[in-house]
Parts: C-alpha cells; sequence; structure tokens
C-alpha cells in the first residue's frame, strides 16, 4: 500500500525540494523545524513549528504521516527512536547514527572491506604527534571534530608539528576528534544510491565535485572519470548499503587518490548538495528517488542524456551590489536554471541557492558562471 502522508524532520532546503516532489505526486507533506521562516514554508507543505526533541510534536507528526524521513543529521538520534516505535522512518536510526559520528563512519567502511583515508581518534588530552606516529599517519592531516561539522566547520588542517602545537590550543577538551591523513586525489566524486522497501537498487551516475574552503563550490555531470571507476564506485556503493540494509537514499563522497583507488570519504543519508542537478538532468530527480520509496513505490533505474554543471549560491554573493541584475540575468539565459531557497539571512558561507546549466561545453559554462556569481 502507498504511503499518502509524509512527515519530514528539518525545512531546510532539501526539505523544501522533497515536498515539492511529493506535492507533485499529490501526496501530503508535514514538516518539523522550529524556525520562524525555514525554506519549506514556502510549499504546501504543513509547518509544525517545534523544536526537533519535542515529544507532542513527534507524536503528532507520527499520527498524521504514514513515513517519516529526515533532511539532515544534526537530529537527535533519540527522537528518531522515539518515533520508530510506531512509524517507518527510512533511513533508518541507525543509519542516521553512523552518519553523525565520523570515526563510527570510518570504521562501517572499514568493517565493510572498503578503503578509506588513514585515520585514528583523538582527544586533546593525548600527545597529537605522538598519535600520528603511532598511527602511521603522515603530515599534513585534517583534525575533525567527529560531530556536528559540516561545510568546513569543525575542521583544521595541520600541515606540520608547528601548526600542530598551535592549533591545540584552539581545541575543545569535551570535544571528541579523528585525525585524518590529507589525500592527494585526482577527483571527487559522489554517488547518490537508492534502495526501496521492495529491494530495488537504483542509482545516479558519479557526480564530480569541486570543492572551495571545504563548502561545495561545483558539480559536474556526468562524473569526469573511467568507466572502470564508475562501474567500481557502483558496485562498493552497491555493497555498502546492502551491508548497512539501507532503505532510503544514501549520498556518498569519494575520493579518486592518484593510484587510481576509490576511498569512501563520508556518507549522508538524504538528498545530497550535489545531486541538485539530476533535477534537471534525469527522468526522475534524487528528490523524486527519495519520494517514491518513502510514499512505499517501486523505484525505476534514473535515465538521463543530458551533460550538466551546478554552481552553489552562497551569502557573500549577495553582497554585491548588483547581484539582482546577475540573477535575473542568469534566468533569461537558455539552458540555465536558477533556484533560489528562500532564507532570510545571506550569512558568509551559507547555502542561498543554486544554478544548474545543461551544457555539453563544460570548461566553458565554468568559466562563464564563475564569473557571474563570485
Amino acid at each position: 500500500m502507498e504511503n499518502n502522508s509524509i512527515g519530514i524532520i528539518g525545512g531546510g532546503q532539501l526539505c523544501q525540494m522533497l515536498s515539492e516532489y511529493l506535492d507533485s505526486i499529490d501526496k501530503k507533506v508535514y514538516f518539523i523545524d522550529p524556525s520562524e521562516n525555514p525554506p519549506a514554508k514556502s510549499t504546501n507543505a504543513i509547518h509544525i513549528r517545534k523544536d526537533y526533541g519535542d515529544k507532542e510534536a513527534l507524536e503528532f507528526l507520527s499520527k498524521q504521516c504514514d513515513a517519516i524521513t529526515y533532511e539532515f543529521e544534526n537530529i537527535p538520534v533519540e527522537s528518531l527512536s522515539f518515533l520508530n516505535t510506531d512509524i517507518t522512518i527510512n533511513p533508518s536510526p541507525y543509519i542516521l547514527s553512523i552518519s553523525q559520528n565520523r570515526l563510527n563512519e570510518k570504521r562501517n567502511f572499514t568493517r565493510c572491506g572498503i578503503s578509506t583515508p588513514n585515520f585514528t581518534n583523538f582527544n586533546k588530552g593525548d600527545d597529537l604527534v605522538s598519535v600520528i606516529e603511532k598511527s602511521n599517519i603522515n603530515f599534513p592531516i585534517i583534525l575533525k571534530t567527529n560531530t556536528l561539522g559540516y561545510d568546513g566547520k569543525g575542521q583544521y588542517r595541520i600541515d606540520n608539528h608547528e601548526d600542530a602545537e598551535h592549533n591545540l590550543q584552539h581545541l575543545d577538551e569535551k570535544t571528541d576528534y579523528i585525525i585524518e591523513e590529507v589525500v592527494n586525489f585526482k577527483k571527487e566524486f559522489s554517488v547518490i544510491i537508492g534502495k526501496d522497501s521492495f529491494g530495488n537498487i537504483e542509482y545516479f551516475q558519479p557526480i564530480e565535485n569541486i570543492h572551495k574552503n571545504g563548502i561545495l563550490d561545483i558539480s559536474i555531470y556526468p562524473a569526469r572519470i573511467t568507466k572502470e571507476t564508475e562501474k567500481n564506485s557502483i558496485e562498493l556503493a552497491t555493497k555498502f548499503i546492502n551491508e548497512i540494509k539501507l532503505t532510503g537514499i544514501l549520498a556518498i563522497e569519494m575520493f579518486l587518490n592518484t593510484n587510481d583507488k576509490i576511498l569512501f570519504n563520508e556518507i549522508a543519508p538524504r538528498p545530497h548538495n550535489s545531486g541538485h542537478l539530476t533535477i534537471q538532468t534525469h527522468s526522475i530527480s534524487q528528490f523524486g528517488l527519495l519520494g517514491e520509496i518513502v510514499s512505499n513505490k517501486k523505484i525505476c533505474k534514473p535515465l538521463s542524456n543530458k551533460k550538466a554543471v551546478m554552481k552553489n549560491i552562497l551569502g557573500e554573493f549577495f553582497n554585491k551590489k548588483n547581484y539582482k541584475e546577475i540573477l535575473n540575468e542568469i534566468k533569461n539565459m537558455d539552458n540555465h536554471y536558477l533556484k533560489l531557497y528562500n532564507k532570510d539571512d545571506a550569512k558568509t558561507g551559507r547555502k542561498m541557492g543554486h544554478v544548474t546549466i545543461i551544457t555539453d561545453d563544460i570548461e566553458n559554462s565554468l568559466v562563464k558562471i564563475n564569473a557571474l556569481i563570485d
């Protein structure tokens, strides 16, 4: 039986775009978000303005909905576990718990026989240099908070022993950290893969990603990698989601190192920033894939014969005096698709929207859109 009423935890841009898809297939959507005017409020979804741990709100959501999903990782697992006694949540709270802790994430990769950058755990009371030497990890390294880090937050690059001493002064004694060896990679890309409740698995071809200051800047579809690398990445992604018993979608960020070896970096059990371009490139987008899964429908293969570039628009863009003129120019350009998230505050580094360009001339399109946005 199909699910006709869907609940979403979180009301950001991912909820916004998922709600738009669910509305297009006549599903009723409720979402919980404590903020007054989140992006999803611009849709037909019903806003429950409560904290994510509010049990009355969670009970109301479970009574109104047939199934529940979520749009970001920093949700209390306790809230999902509370809900999960009465209603199906996909991806499961267990999978969310993996993604919330980088050490747990990395250990699950290795448990499944999947390579990842060299890593070890770290506490501020430990001697950083000794920990690095014992773990056979080489400088440069990235020191990251185990939890609550995203878009470059909670991360410190350390190139040598002197950097180590300097950065240790800024660390919080109550925070757990992970040390990761910096990977000299040729490409960074993501695989977005989904599995429905009937056991059907579908995926999007890898999407190439380019970051700036720890934040995704550009995505390119399809990723400029060999067919062999593409095949291997899909096989590894399929192996991993079967191991963790996924129902829902999962985005897996991967590196291709200089020896053409694939390394898993991080996972996101939700739609992914790099997958926004699938709205224009594919027969069904990443939001459609998740929407079909949470509606308890059998999923179909996403088809595409298009190439595309996606550029994120961050808060600093709105400091330009002529930003409105630039946005109007983009809107009027052929094969350019502008999506703004209706966020109130244009803070530096905050994702405010994106533009997708359908193009066969990737390099020229990158030059033009970078000149407009940056």
